[in-house]
C-alpha cells in the first residue's frame, strides 16, 4: 500500500479517557511508539500488528511476545499515565 512512499514512518497510539463526573474536566492520557510500516510478517489474526515495526526493533508487534511487546506498546504507555494519576490523588 505505501510502495510509492519513501517515508513508511507510523505511530502507535492510544489514549485514555478519565473524568471525575458530571461538570468534572476529562482527563487524557496517551500512549505513542513510534515505528515504520513493514511488509507483513508474524501472525495476522490481530489488526495491524504484523505490519507495525516499533523504532529500535527488527521484529513487528505481531512477532513480540508478551512482556517484551508490553514494556513498549502504546496502550501500556498510556495506561502507565493514567496509573501515575491516580495514585498520586
Amino acid at each position: 500500500m505505501l510502495v510509492g512512499f519513501e517515508d513508511k514512518s507510523a505511530n502507535a497510539i492510544t489514549t485514555f479517557g478519565y473524568c471525575e463526573g458530571p461538570g468534572k474536566e476529562v482527563l487524557l492520557f496517551q500512549g505513542i511508539t513510534e515505528g515504520t510500516i513493514v511488509a507483513s510478517r508474524g501472525p495476522t489474526d490481530f489488526g495491524w500488528d504484523s505490519i507495525f515495526e516499533p523504532k529500535g526493533f527488527d521484529k513487528t508487534y505481531a512477532e513480540l511476545k508478551g512482556p517484551e511487546k508490553n514494556k513498549i506498546s502504546h496502550r501500556s504507555k498510556a495506561l502507565a499515565k493514567l496509573r501515575e494519576f491516580l495514585l498520586s490523588q
